[in-house]
């Protein structure tokens, strides 16, 4: 093990003023008399060089590179988030079709195993609905007809203005 010397520090103050001047006389005769100086002086120097060509390797983006990709993030990041209720009421919507049209499938279930077996009664059945279908809408009917109307012409609206950009 090498003993500290005094001189340390100078050495290495020397050694990191500037890379390409020349070290002074005093610390070139006390770097040939001394093996810990020495030592510094040539891994400070080893340390100095890799530093330097770490800082010629790096490849800083510009002001705009880094504003545009951070506005772009915030872009997708936003109709992430817009899309994902919307993804929701989807889900919901179709789940509830299918629990509807399962229920109305056992609700009728019965009727139309009955229906199958009196094609009398099943041909009376057809002229009954589509009477029932095209005829002029009671109350409840007209309701419905409104609020499946509204929501058809209401649903591109909302999603344009949820997926557009400003």
């Amino acid at each position: 093990m090498t003993r500290a010397c005094p001189h340390e520090e100078a050495v290495l103050a020397a050694t990191l003023a500037d890379a390409r001047a020349p070290l002074p006389d005093a610390v070139v005769a006390h770097l040939a008399a001394c093996d810990s100086c020495r030592e510094l002086h040539i891994v400070a120097t080893a340390l100095q060089h890799d530093h330097a060509a770490s800082l010629a390797q790096v490849r800083v983006p510009s002001a705009g590179q880094v504003w545009w990709r951070a506005e772009l993030r915030a872009r997708q990041e936003a109709a992430a988030a817009a899309t994902r209720p919307i993804t929701v009421a989807t889900g919901l919507a179709v789940a509830s079709l299918l629990g509807l049209l399962v229920s109305l499938g056992g609700a009728i279930a019965w009727w139309l195993q009955d229906s199958l077996a009196m094609p009398a009664m099943l041909t009376g059945l057809v002229a009954t609905l589509s009477a029932a279908a095209w005829s002029a809408p009671t109350g409840l009917r007209l309701a419905v007809w409104f609020v499946a109307g509204a929501m058809l012409l209401a649903t591109p609206v909302v999603l344009y203005m949820a997926l557009r950009d400003e």
